[in-house]
């Protein structure tokens, strides 16, 4: 089925012929996907007190002074463009190194660059930003990464889930030969004051007077999607094997959420069935307690379908909240973990719950390698 974005209605795509070739990243803890990765490992966050960025509200203006933001920013790149107010440039240079780290691993030449869609998650609306921005976003990426036009582009500004939910189409585009492969992927920063504030007024941020609240991050992500064929092509040995994708929507409540019922919904549509032992989950609980909870109703609902022994990854506990970068980010980390930490588990399986109420979740499965590689089949 292909798959929906309506409200109230599910989107499910099998794509189980598709792989994850190559992944590039930026993140406070690392210059590359691999840096990042091995940080995320070790449980080595880089949260900073960072009054120069933005100071929290108190809880009593009257009585109290204002506090240092606590944030996860990326320090090792040249950060003038963001210390200046300028989202558009800003973001540009973090999509074009973590760019720059995929293309470093996937081998493309410039004759493969031509048959090459882009599907990338961008920020929703905020002050200074918002979708009349891509067009000068899109040159100044196209610039610093060096890269020629895409084949073919498509943007999504609906948060966290933004680069699951552009899967479907990614792939679906990819199979009926209309691109050779897709680059998938997504670039957020919350670390502009004017971003912050309605956050901090709505007690979305961590600090003193909110408890209940993310640690706001910033970075980029993306993954190379193609055939097996056109990856062995170019002797890539693929990351992990695009399973299933399911997406829907649930209405904003009084709580945040609908306890679980949409979340529960797409996870039942990629779990695999009787699968010893359960997939890894890998997800973007940031700290905030309505998304934690709604996790606990969804993880009730699905019952038996994730059985003990479950193994949760959130990377937001070291990188802080990615926003938009998020589900990029999650595909990213989730085929490092099948690799490595969790060489137990066979496949993973991602969700998102994005602030507008859509709901994603996406089945990775580590693959099994080719006869003639030195792993062996």
């Amino acid at each position: 089925m292909a798959s929906s974005r309506q409200s109230g209605q599910t989107g499910e795509q099998q794509t189980g012929d598709l792989v994850v070739s190559a992944v590039g990243m930026v993140s406070s803890v690392g210059v590359n996907a691999t840096q990042t990765f091995t940080s995320l490992r070790a449980n080595i966050p880089r949260k900073q007190e960072r009054p120069d960025i933005y100071l929290c509200m108190p809880e009593d203006p009257d009585l109290d002074e204002s506090e240092p933001l606590v944030a996860s920013p990326i320090s090792h790149l040249d950060c003038r463009w963001r210390d200046q107010g300028n989202p558009t440039e800003w973001l540009a240079l973090l999509a074009a190194h973590a760019f720059a780290d995929l293309r470093n691993k996937a081998k493309l030449t410039a004759g493969d660059e031509g048959g090459t869609g882009l599907f990338l998650s961008l920020p929703g609306k905020r002050p200074g930003w918002g979708p009349e921005n891509v067009e000068l976003f899109t040159e100044w990426f196209r610039d610093l990464a060096a890269h020629e036009p895409f084949a073919q582009k498509k943007f999504s500004w609906i948060g966290s889930g933004g680069a699951l939910d552009l899967c479907a189409e990614a792939c679906r585009l990819v199979r009926e030969g209309q691109l050779k492969r897709a680059i998938v992927g997504g670039v957020d920063s919350y670390l502009f004051p004017k971003w912050l504030e309605p956050l901090d007024r709505a007690y979305r941020i961590r600090s003193t007077r909110n408890h209940d609240g993310f640690c706001p991050g910033e970075g980029a992500a993306f993954f190379l999607l193609e055939s097996v064929t056109e990856a062995r092509r170019r002797s890539l040995q693929s990351w992990a094997e695009l399973r299933a994708t399911a997406t829907t929507n649930c209405a904003p409540t009084p709580a945040g959420h609908d306890a679980g019922a949409a979340l529960a919904e797409v996870l039942s549509r990629v779990i695999p069935a009787g699968e010893t032992p359960p997939p890894l989950v890998v997800c973007d609980l940031n700290g905030e307690m309505s998304r934690a909870r709604e996790w606990g109703y969804a993880l009730s609902r699905v019952g038996n379908a994730l059985p003990a022994p479950l193994g949760l990854e959130h990377p937001a506990a070291v990188l802080g909240d990615l926003g938009a970068a998020s589900g990029a980010a999650l595909v990213v980390l989730a085929a490092h973990y099948l690799h490595t930490k969790h060489r137990d588990r066979t496949s993973a399986v991602l969700w998102t719950a994005s602030d507008g109420g859509e709901r994603h979740a996406v089945l990775l499965a580590r693959p099994q390698p080719p006869s003639d590689s030195p792993l062996g089949p």
